[in-house]
């Protein structure tokens, strides 16, 4: 359902405030706990599938492996954590002071998600778009992408780049040095007079 709409950002609100309210009617009401529990169990699911594909919306492809490895043991370390917080608490202190402790902590969610929001429309509301505003926004950066490589290929200022050069993640030293050739500085003798001959010898490429 998200993959349809889209609106991540609004989906990973919706379901953490839910899981506040279910939290709020395990530690203050007699309702059957298996309603609340059912409810936590539905809302993580919808938070997972808001949450977890924003990463790759944000982050480049080339790095997504260590964003979501960075994310899964975060999130790892959470649960150890927590856990070992949540046992002890119960021993000391009961169960009400428990589902307080976890309120306390999804209030502080639904405070950096509001701030997320605001962050995320100052910077163009992409985490929050629907699929075709999505699908829209793709493709006006891929179609200014595409004319700007045809007009460096034209203009002969990239005429040692084939066009599988350009699909690559380019360094910080290849930057560097294709903006010295561009500008004509003159470059150590060891060095090559093609940026592509400079990235072999560098192993870059």
């Amino acid at each position: 359902m998200v993959d349809k709409v889209g609106r991540n950002l609004l989906w990973v609100f919706l379901s953490v405030f839910l899981t506040l309210v279910c939290h709020m009617i395990l530690g203050f009401t007699t309702i059957n706990p298996w309603i609340p529990m059912i409810g936590i169990g539905l809302t993580y699911s919808l938070l997972a599938c808001g949450l977890w594909p924003m990463v790759a919306l944000e982050v480049p492809e080339h790095q997504l492996g260590t964003a979501y490895g960075i994310m899964q043991s975060v999130q790892n370390l959470g649960l150890a954590v927590v856990s070992i917080a949540a046992g002890a608490i119960v021993d000391y202190k009961g169960y009400v002071f428990l589902e307080i402790f976890f309120i306390y902590f999804v209030i502080l969610s639904v405070i950096c998600i509001i701030l997320l929001f605001v962050l995320n429309t100052s910077k163009g509301g992409l985490l929050n778009m629907t699929v075709k505003e999505r699908k829209a926004r793709e493709d006006e950066l891929r179609s200014a992408e595409l004319l700007e490589n045809e007009r460096l290929l034209a203009s002969g200022s990239m005429a040692d780049v084939t066009p599988h050069d350009m699909l690559q993640p380019k360094s910080d030293f290849y930057i560097r040095n294709r903006f010295l050739c561009r500008i004509g500085a003159k470059l150590p003798p060891h060095y090559d007079i093609t940026t592509c001959a400079l990235m072999h010898r560098t192993g870059l490429k």
